[in-house]
């Protein structure tokens, strides 16, 4: 077997979390040689490119998780990227309202970890939030992060991507790639080259699982997509103009339906949650592959035996949302002007690629980060990954410096 080893580092996948580590690679060594590789004709077309474009502040993780130590971070690493590249940042500001009297003491519990964060926040009374966001509304209480963000995703993957190549990167697209071992050393084999290369950093997002079980890591973790679907509309003068979030319920991985601002001066409302057989099933009619149901079957067999969450209870709602008029009605819960939105329509959807610990049963809630001989594998890195990635990356990098 020739093995082409004109590389030091090869990185597997160019969402946002594989271009980082790139970028970082060559800015500890700009003489090293780095490729990434993308089974994609162009870099971010899954969930870095078909993200909220939320620059989320970090109050919503556990103070002990890799989440809560890199998303604060994060913020202002991509704050500082936008603005030293003309990138265009919103600066909406988020407000977490509650529904009921159990979403304030949620509401009080979310507030003091994101204090234990250094995340500045604040959490204030009802009849203030008329002076932050007048479309909004709430019980009692509410948060106010003035930190929290929206750029624009796309711009984002194709500057960093652009940076990357003036750096001396290189892309290979339209690139399949599976893992092998030869001489207890880990290859990457594609069509045409095998190519072998000092490390190699498995970023491949939703696959990023399945290509580590090639040589034996991670055996325990299986991938359940979630569709993500919004609806947009026109934004008008009655419309919200920070995002409005409610409290999350604490046994899902999610954040609940929420409105957002874009930079195209539009208002989205959405996501849903809803969990689907395919890792790129945008919309319920796609398609999916054999391998997909397999491990569809097995995660989701996983969490129905799981008492951490009501994975049937959790379907069953998130169904009703991928229709206009729930979708709206739970989205009247947060704010009472969107009665003047008439020209709701579709905008495009995501997947959110959620690991599940089918040995545990449970739904794996921090990054995962796996090293095994020359491979550092990215299991998990879901939301708020888009905003972490920054800070992230480089210290993946300087926890596994003996094999960088």
């Amino acid at each position: 077997m020739l093995v082409n080893k004109e590389y030091d580092q090869i990185i597997i996948g160019a969402g946002i979390v594989g271009i980082s580590f790139g970028l970082a690679l060559l800015e500890r060594n700009p003489n090293k040689k780095v490729l990434i590789i993308e089974k994609e004709d162009k870099p971010g077309v899954h969930a870095s490119g078909r993200n909220s474009g939320v620059l989320h502040a970090g109050f919503y993780y556990s103070p002990d998780s890799l989440k809560a130590k890199f998303c604060r971070l994060g913020n202002l690493e991509l704050r500082k990227f936008c603005k030293e590249n003309n990138l265009q940042i919103l600066e909406t500001g988020k407000v977490v309202v509650c529904q009921d009297k159990q979403d304030v003491v949620r509401l009080e519990k979310l507030y003091r970890r994101g204090i234990a964060n250094e995340v500045n926040i604040e959490i204030l009374n009802s009849k203030d939030l008329g002076k932050i966001e007048p479309a909004a509304q709430t019980v009692d209480k509410f948060i106010w992060s003035p930190t929290t963000a929206v750029g624009n995703p796309k711009d984002v993957i194709n500057k960093l991507a652009e940076k990357f190549t003036k750096s001396g990167g290189n892309f290979s697209f339209n690139t399949h790639t599976e893992l092998i071992e030869k001489n207890s050393e880990i290859l990457i084999k594609t069509k045409n080259i095998t190519y072998g290369a000092k490390s190699i950093i498995n970023s491949a997002g939703a696959y990023a699982a399945a290509l580590a079980k090639q040589v034996n890591v991670g055996t325990e973790y299986v991938c359940l997509p979630f569709l993500g679907t919004y609806k947009k509309s026109r934004l008008l003068p009655v419309n919200p103009k920070r995002l409005v979030y409610p409290v999350p319920n604490p046994i899902n991985p999610f954040l609940g339906v929420h409105t957002t601002i874009t930079l195209n001066n539009e208002i989205k409302i959405g996501p849903t949650a809803f969990p689907v057989v395919g890792k790129e099933q945008y919309r319920l009619t796609d398609g999916f592959n054999f391998k997909d149901l397999l491990e569809f079957l097995v995660s989701s067999t996983a969490l129905l035996k799981s008492d951490s969450v009501d994975l049937i209870g959790l379907a069953r709602e998130e169904a009703l949302k991928l229709f206009k008029k729930p979708l709206l009605n739970q989205t009247r819960k947060l704010s009472n002007s969107l009665d003047s939105n008439y020209d709701w329509v579709k905008h495009p959807s995501g997947i959110r690629a959620q690991i599940i610990n089918y040995k545990t049963k449970a739904i794996e809630m921090d990054y995962i980060v796996k090293t095994d001989k020359n491979v550092i594998h990215i299991l998990n890195a879901v939301s708020p990954g888009w905003t972490s990635s920054i800070p992230f990356t480089r210290w993946v990098i300087e926890q596994n410096k003996t094999i960088i």
